[in-house]
């Protein structure tokens, strides 16, 4: 895997090959490098301004029909920034920006609905998201990983305890549906606040904290699952005041709770990888998908995860992977050499992973989590390889940490 070329590493070898030039070579020379620049200049200018307009777009959208429309032509334009770039935070960029845009006005339109049927309620709400939309890292097919968090009535309030809730119960229904309508698929795994775990006042989220941090033999994997997905919490839109700072809330109550981090490390650092003896990769022996393997499940997540974990219990806030790399690199837990090894793994499972969407996309595949290593070109293969054996190294590093030995092979966590 290669090093990226710095800011400072560019002008130094620019400014070492102009050295060795006289005037007219100089002129030529620079030229050449403007019109390698100004093409990239122009992309990204093109970009910001189709962002800029899909959100103003969002804002003035009086239903679903219309998000969904906004939504098709953000994945377009996501798709098509791929084809000429290849940059995997610039697609992010464009689809969590846009969805983000999305749900405040889905948010927006079922408050309205619900105010003009007769229902209404004037406690503050934050909507936050989790999974790939709390790590900033949508790309072109995401479904719904929302949160309510409301406010408390007070003693004099007009409204009972009983009517507040069904009021949220019945925005959660209502906003679940108008996201499904705008092409954003409802979570397999219920993260939605159509369901009554996933939205309530603060002390009602204390307290299902403190259910999960139980880990009662019966609903273990519903609360790990559930925790897990807590640690990438992000405010998205509503009252900044109740909740910014919900996410910092969760992840610090988990991170201090030894068992609560030993049960998150038991799951992370046991999942499983396309990874066979000597390095081959493990593909399935037969079916539909004989040849193949599972990207989501025996590459990406286990990355994703496996940093997570890392940088929550080193108290870093970012939730993003790669942002989370940058900091653990910054502050000593991760070496140079294996930072960089990390942020290229990511760089290439995700771009494997975006180019099987747009080849669903375009109908190619019914499956975009499976791919054909086989198929790759040598040295994507070879690249692939190296990336899965850096994560698996990685694993060796999180087992050690935290002394985790056991295997939980048959928990698997794709809405995570």
């Amino acid at each position: 895997m290669k090093n990226g070329l710095s800011i400072p590493k560019i002008s130094i070898a620019i400014q070492e090959q102009l050295t060795r030039m006289d005037i007219a070579s100089w002129e030529e020379y620079l030229a050449g490098v403007t019109q390698i620049v100004e093409p990239l200049q122009q992309l990204l200018s093109a970009t910001r301004d189709e962002m800029s307009v899909l959100v103003a777009q969002v804002g003035s959208a009086d239903n679903a029909n219309e998000l969904h429309l906004i939504n098709d032509n953000a994945v377009r334009a996501a798709s098509e920034l791929f084809g000429r770039t290849h940059s995997v935070p610039m697609v992010q960029d464009l689809c969590t920006t846009v969805r983000d845009a999305i749900a405040e006005r889905a948010l927006e339109l079922s408050r309205r609905k619900l105010f003009f049927s007769g229902t209404y309620c004037d406690l503050p709400l934050a909507l936050l998201a989790v999974g790939s939309d709390g790590r900033k890292e949508q790309t072109l097919y995401a479904d719904q990983d929302y949160l309510f968090l409301h406010g408390l009535g007070s003693a004099d309030s007009a409204q009972s305890e009983e009517q507040m809730a069904d009021y949220f119960g019945m925005l959660g229904s209502l906003f679940a549906t108008k996201m499904e309508e705008a092409g954003i698929s409802r979570c397999s795994g219920g993260i939605m606040p159509v369901n009554n775990d996933w939205r309530g006042s603060l002390p009602q989220w204390q307290q299902r904290l403190a259910t999960m941090f139980l880990f009662e033999r019966n609903d273990w994997e519903k609360n790990i699952v559930n925790l897990i997905a807590l640690m990438d919490t992000r405010f998205v839109c509503g009252d900044g005041d109740l909740g910014y700072h919900f996410g910092k809330m969760v992840r610090s109550q988990a991170r201090n709770n030894p068992q609560a981090m030993r049960q998150m490390a038991r799951v992370v650092s046991s999942m499983r990888l396309s990874k066979g003896f000597l390095g081959r990769f493990v593909t399935e022996a037969e079916g539909v998908h004989k040849g193949e393997f599972n990207l989501k499940l025996l590459a990406w997540m286990p990355l994703v995860m496996s940093i997570r974990l890392l940088a929550v219990s080193v108290r870093i806030e970012e939730t993003s992977t790669l942002g989370r790399i940058k900091r653990l690199r910054e502050d000593g837990h991760l070496t140079e050499k294996i930072a960089t090894e990390l942020t290229d793994a990511y760089h290439i499972i995700t771009r494997h992973r975006i180019s099987r969407q747009i080849k669903r996309l375009k109908r190619i595949t019914d499956d975009d989590c499976y791919i054909n290593p086989y198929e790759l070109p040598g040295h994507e293969r070879e690249e692939l390889k190296a990336a899965i054996g850096c994560i698996d190294e990685l694993q060796v590093m999180l087992r050690g940490r935290f002394s985790m030995m056991s295997s939980v092979d048959h928990i698997l966590l794709p809405r995570l």
